[in-house]
């Protein structure tokens, strides 16, 4: 192969690659990146990635404005000569801090233009809302808030400075502080404890999940293998729940398990295995168990499909010399059937498990993650945090530590399915 074919060859792979990078990879480093900053979309403030400081004009202004009136109505007349002169130190106080940053002609106009705006009870727009600050400038503004601060110690206990104090302090709550964390959400989640019981319920889910669709799948593999007639009838009887959209097949399940009008809590209750229709789903065992139960279900056909298509490449040359030597079905199948159809069975596996692990829509359908969070996986967490919560910053945490959970999964099965197809190879 010559240089030009190679070339030609690459070619090929480059839109599929480029695919790639746009759909997988920009994504993840943009969750990444929104992981390291704390982004909530429900308050304005940090509704946005911000590296610098900045100052609410809006509340700024309104704040001059209650602090000024309360400062022009107060009676000098029941002062002393040491508060007089701590309210006009207040009032000649007030323009530094406001030069302090409205320091040039921009950001002056700007302030006059929300003031406008306000006045005339109009919306002040987010451009004109929100005004970058250094952080040399907040240093020097925060001086001169805590001098003001600290001159109203020694006014008397009125109506009016209780209310001026009140005021005062609003100034400290203009200041819009950088919302860039670092690592902070990550070592948040380190100490999270109901991050934690997600996990657990995410393993407990999986592995259970997958150990019983396995064996499932295999019992329903070997015999959709070994059936001649109606074989294509029986596969797609079989392959019907799997077909079921998942979001469908979890309210089928709900309404099964409805502790009023459940016909399977119903049956449930009769038989003693449960003491009321109701405790299905109320009991953090039983509704963990109902999701496992309809998980499998599910998906146990599908198990079951991928060891078909692996039975289907065994040779019956080698069932036909077993039965020579007198082999019986149970040795055929430990010998025989379960070696060569290892890989297949960790390549299931691995879909499965990685599927399992992830599982979000099932859950969110039928118990919404409760009782008490008892159900609640890692993906169900993710999604409350970020679009109930919508608190995107630890939301976007939670997707980055799912990727860092799901590729050491992937990885461990790889490298024990890779070990397993070049074992194969060599015999």
């Amino acid at each position: 192969m010559d240089r030009k074919e190679k070339l030609f060859g690459y070619l090929f792979l480059l839109p599929a690659v480029l695919i790639f990078i746009f759909v997988a990879v920009i994504p993840l480093i943009q969750v990444f990146v929104f992981s390291l900053f704390d982004i909530q979309l429900n308050n304005p403030t940090k509704s946005e990635v911000s590296f610098s400081y900045k100052i609410d004009v809006e509340n700024f202004a309104n704040t001059q404005f209650t602090v000024s009136s309360i400062l022009e109505s107060l009676n000098l007349d029941s002062l002393n000569n040491k508060q007089k002169k701590a309210i006009r130190e207040i009032k000649s106080l007030i323009p530094l801090m406001q030069k302090s940053v409205f320091n040039s002609k921009e950001r002056v106009e700007r302030l006059n233009k929300v003031n406008d705006l306000l006045n005339n009870f109009k919306p002040v727009t987010t451009d004109l809302k929100y005004l970058p600050v250094s952080s040399r400038e907040i240093n020097q503004y925060n001086i001169y808030v805590e001098k003001i601060i600290n001159l109203t110690n020694g006014l008397p206990d009125t109506q009016e400075v209780a209310d001026l104090k009140q005021a005062l302090l609003a100034f400290e709550q203009i200041i819009v502080k950088p919302n860039f964390v670092g690592l902070k959400n990550y070592s948040y989640y380190l100490k999270d404890l109901r991050l934690l019981s997600a996990v657990k319920n995410t393993l407990l889910f999986t592995i259970v999940t997958v150990f019983f669709e396995l064996v499932f799948g295999l019992m329903l593999a070997v015999v959709m293998h070994k059936v001649e007639n109606l074989k294509n009838v029986f596969k797609s009887i079989v392959l019907l729940p799997w077909a079921i959209p998942t979001v469908i097949s979890g309210l089928m399940w709900k309404f099964m398990y409805d502790g009023q009008v459940g016909i399977l809590a119903k049956f449930f209750a009769d038989i003693g295995i449960i003491k009321t229709p109701a405790d299905l789903l109320s009991s953090t065992t039983n509704a963990m168990i109902a999701a496992m139960t309809a998980d499998i279900w599910k998906t146990t056909p599908y198990i079951a499909i991928l060891l078909v298509a692996g039975l289907q490449t065994i040779p019956e040359s080698l069932y036909e010399a077993a039965k020579v030597d007198g082999a019986n079905a149970v040795y055929q199948f430990f010998r025989i059937t379960l070696p060569i159809l290892k890989p297949t069975i960790l390549v299931a596996l691995l879909f499965r498990t990685l599927d399992a692990f992830r599982v979000f829509d099932l859950i969110y359908v039928l118990t919404g993650g409760g009782p008490a969070n008892s159900t609640e996986t890692v993906s169900v967490y993710t999604y409350k945090t970020l679009f109930n919560q919508l608190d995107f910053g630890r939301g976007s945490t939670l997707a980055v530590l799912i990727f860092i959970m799901v590729t050491i999964i992937s990885f461990i099965y790889i490298k024990i399915l890779g070990t397993e197809v070049f074992s194969h190879q060599k015999r």
